[in-house]
């Protein structure tokens, strides 16, 4: 199901699974969700590493005092076992005062948005990027219940800004609406910072173009020694010069407000398309960023800066 479907239907149901690319709508309509079926300050939130199948089971389970909601809340990049899944469906299922909400931040959810269907009393709804208009509307209707002013054309420069991620426009919306003055473009020329800043960029562009790195990588990690950040960046970066190359090849011809909802600079543009067709290697490039990932993220006493390097010649080693 969709999302407009999803708004369409009007109903109830036992088990939720919220998943997809756009991991705004997906918190929001968790949050939402979460808000209906009960007492929020009383589920049982189980996020990431936090899942265990029993725990999460016996909860469902139990029988709710006072007529509460047993409310069970996933959250998860990953999708967890089906025959856990199957499981704890069917309690919600048997058990009238048990829900099941599952938010599933990444495209895992083909593999078992199937278990939710209408016989279990559940829905799996997948969510989309927004559309510039699209957030440009969230982000209307967060001005006017935070009373902030600003223009269109300032909300459409902050959202090309933080590449029309909504969460992080609120977040700065918040902080500027500090300014004694409506909020206008130069505001957020001076305060926010953009999500890829340009030393980012260049290191990213000179790894596809096969350039020496060490010197401009050791740069940057001086001004900011934040090597998840590099990487982060560097794999939203190509994700968008493979929606880029997707493009490509299906209309040969490129249309950035086609691909991201807004038009980027016509030269930016043309830089992009020269990166995308370059890169021949996708599915090869993301899963060593994504091993690189993880051993970031897992493995103590490790020298990040130098894995970093490491890992980014490899990639550099396919393009």
């Amino acid at each position: 199901m969709y999302r407009n479907e999803f708004d369409k239907a009007q109903k109830n149901f036992k088990s939720y699974l919220f998943w997809g690319e756009e991991s705004y709508l997906i918190e929001k309509y968790t949050q939402m969700m979460t808000q209906k079926l009960g007492d929020p300050a009383n589920a049982l939130r189980l996020y990431f590493d936090e899942y265990d199948f029993d725990i999460a089971k016996n909860y469902l389970s139990q029988s709710s005092l006072f007529a509460d909601s047993n409310l069970l809340i996933i959250k998860h990049d990953k999708a967890i076992n089906k025959s856990e899944l199957k499981q704890l469906i069917e309690i919600c299922k048997k058990n009238s005062n048990s829900f099941l909400l599952y938010a599933l931040l990444s495209n895992e959810g083909k593999k078992i948005a199937p278990l939710f269907d209408k016989k279990h009393q559940s829905v799996a709804v997948r969510f989309f990027p927004l559309s510039l208009q699209e957030a440009k509307k969230e982000l209307i209707e967060f001005c006017k219940e935070e009373n902030i002013e600003i223009d269109s054309y300032a909300l459409e420069h902050l959202l090309a800004m933080l590449q029309n991620s909504v969460q992080l426009a609120k977040n700065e919306l918040k902080k500027l609406s500090l300014i004694a003055n409506p909020i206008q473009s130069k505001d957020i020329d001076h305060l926010v910072f953009p999500l890829t800043p340009l030393n980012l960029e260049s290191l990213y562009i000179a790894i596809i173009r096969k350039q020496p790195i060490e010197q401009l990588l050791a740069k940057i990690l001086e001004e900011e020694p934040n090597e998840m950040k590099i990487l982060l960046g560097f794999e939203n970066f190509l994700q968008q010069l493979f929606l880029f190359y997707s493009y490509i090849r299906l209309h040969g011809n490129l249309d950035s407000s086609k691909i991201l909802g807004y038009k980027l600079p016509r030269h930016i543009e043309e830089e992009r398309m020269a990166l995308a067709i370059r890169i021949k290697n996708y599915p090869q490039i993301f899963l060593h960023l994504q091993e690189c990932e993880y051993l970031l993220k897992t493995k103590s006493n490790l020298d990040k800066s130098a894995t970093l390097l490491s890992y980014l010649i490899k990639v550099q080693e396919l393009f």
